[in-house]
């Protein structure tokens, strides 16, 4: 009889243990459409009337239910960017008591207020476009993947009120705080010719910028990896207000 008690024990033992294996839930393995490792080459508007709200770009996504880029309609929009491109037209203080305009293009990565884990980080890797193209996932390092950073937490739907005010002629005037903030960006001005603090140039639209632009490793929402750089500041004739940008997804 006690053998039987033992017997039945274990049979309910080993039951057990395969009914629980059996209702750990697997996770899914995502997988991407061949075109998200594509290149992809963008004109985007710089115009701040254009980009009043950012030009954003999300590097991995469905390509079914959501698209690469998409110019936001309002600070609290739902499109789900790694990277925003915004320029903001701003009136600066001369020692003069006058004033002097000029856009400001910036570049945010998508900060987490709540978990920074979840934010996109990035490190500037190199220059220029030839070592753009040679940048493989054997390039990564682990010194590289050390130097990713987030950018600090920005809430752009009160980015106005507390970088900037209205003061001037209805327009915006930039104040001295954005200087700091924006010197605390991962790309933020960087690929800007002469003011970034990467490359000089004579003439922003000069195509020559290509092989000087800094060229940056991003660390996507999705932790996959992709190769990103501005190829061009600014255009020429019918591209004037126009920056050219470039990414392609790393796959592992």
């Amino acid at each position: 009889m006690r053998s039987i008690k033992l017997y039945i024990i274990c049979v309910l033992s080993v039951t057990l243990f395969y009914s629980c294996q059996q209702e750990i839930p697997e996770t899914p393995v995502v997988t991407y459409n061949d075109s998200i490792y594509s290149l992809k080459q963008y004109k985007v508007e710089r115009d701040p009337k254009v980009v009043r709200n950012g030009f954003g770009m999300d590097i991995y996504h469905d390509i079914h239910l959501t698209k690469d880029t998409c110019y936001l309609k309002s600070a609290n929009s739902t499109f789900a960017y790694d990277l925003l491109f915004y320029n903001e037209m701003a009136y600066f203080p001369l020692s003069t008591g006058d004033y002097s305009s000029s856009g400001c293009p910036v570049i945010f990565l998508y900060t987490d207020s709540v978990n920074v884990a979840n934010s996109v980080k990035a490190a500037m890797v190199g220059q220029g476009v030839t070592y753009f193209n040679a940048f493989t996932k054997d390039s990564i390092t682990n010194i590289q993947i050390s130097k990713l950073k987030s950018d600090p937490y920005i809430n752009l739907s009160k980015y106005r009120t507390t970088i900037h005010t209205a003061t001037v002629n209805g327009s915006i005037l930039l104040q001295t705080t954005a200087d700091s903030l924006y010197s605390k960006l991962i790309i933020g001005e960087r690929f800007r010719p002469n003011i970034g603090g990467i490359f000089n140039i004579a003439d922003a639209s000069d195509e020559a910028q290509i092989n000087s632009q800094p060229v940056f490793l991003v660390k996507t929402r999705e932790g996959l990896y992709a190769k990103f750089m501005v190829t061009r500041f600014k255009g020429v004739g019918n591209d004037t207000q126009k920056l050219s940008l470039q990414w392609e997804a790393i796959k592992k």
